[in-house]
């Protein structure tokens, strides 16, 4: 009995320590943000289906099902789509493709994933937009820009103090990542769409706004990653009667991720 109720608490506090991160506090981590992909395809209740596109032969051509709807890239910031080897309808954004669409009765979801990059004395960053949109009736209509990822590194040691003081981890670093997958609860109507994010900062909780210099030096205690709780987070798209999809609550800003 008493190896029973040793096993039962030990369970218990595994359980408690996995987690952390939804109680308030920041959660540490050994390695940066990471999301385990979504498991394709994906179906809802309405039979709406998020599926990866395939490779057609070896060309910039990618279709699901005997070619029902293919995504192309024609060239490298352009991407256009097509239907039953129909027409080839231009998207209005500039970016590459998003390997995935979400294919409906009579109409598609695809998107294009916009970079912005940014150089700094001592580090970069870039961060990406996914912009949806719906394909019906020989159109194209934007429906929703997503937060997608951002991988931000500023700061710099300029001096052996410096490197000192910070612990040999002269930069600061900014991990966003983020994976879409339908609401699978839907069974009617339209798709609904989930976004899900995680974001961390290194070494510890930083912030763009402060200039981490003038904290106390570091110790390795200090040197892991920071759930950034805020930024961590998931919201569901609905389709709107004027069309665009919106989410069920706001989205913060997560400028230290998404600015570059």
């Amino acid at each position: 009995m008493r190896m029973m109720v040793l096993a039962g608490l030990l369970a218990l506090a595994a359980c408690q320590d996995a987690t952390v991160g939804g109680s308030g506090a920041t959660a540490a981590q050994s390695a940066p943000p990471q999301l385990a992909p979504i498991a394709l395809p994906q179906t809802d209740g309405a039979g709406n289906r998020l599926e990866a596109l395939s490779q057609l032969g070896d060309g910039a051509v990618y279709c699901v099902g005997a070619e029902d709807w293919c995504v192309a890239a024609t060239s490298e910031t352009s991407v256009s789509v097509a239907q039953n080897a129909g027409a080839q309808i231009a998207l209005p954004a500039r970016g590459v493709m998003w390997p995935n669409i979400i294919v409906s009765q009579g109409s598609a979801i695809v998107g294009v994933i916009e970079t912005e990059t940014q150089s700094y004395s001592g580090g970069g960053g870039s961060a990406e937009h996914l912009v949806l949109f719906k394909v019906a009736d020989g159109g194209a209509t934007e429906i929703a820009r997503l937060p997608y990822s951002g991988s931000i590194m500023i700061r710099a040691c300029f001096s052996e103090e410096n490197t000192a003081a910070r612990a040999e981890a002269c930069h600061d670093q900014y991990e966003f990542v983020s994976r879409v997958r339908l609401d699978d609860t839907v069974t009617s109507g339209a798709p609904q769409i989930v976004l899900e994010t995680a974001a961390a900062t290194y070494p510890g909780r930083v912030t763009r706004q402060g200039d981490s210099l003038e904290r106390p030096a570091l110790t390795p205690a200090d040197l892991i990653w920071a759930t950034d709780e805020m930024c961590s987070f998931r919201r569901t798209y609905h389709a709107t009667a004027s069309g665009p999809y919106l989410p069920d609550t706001e989205l913060p800003a997560c400028t230290d991720y998404l600015e570059p």
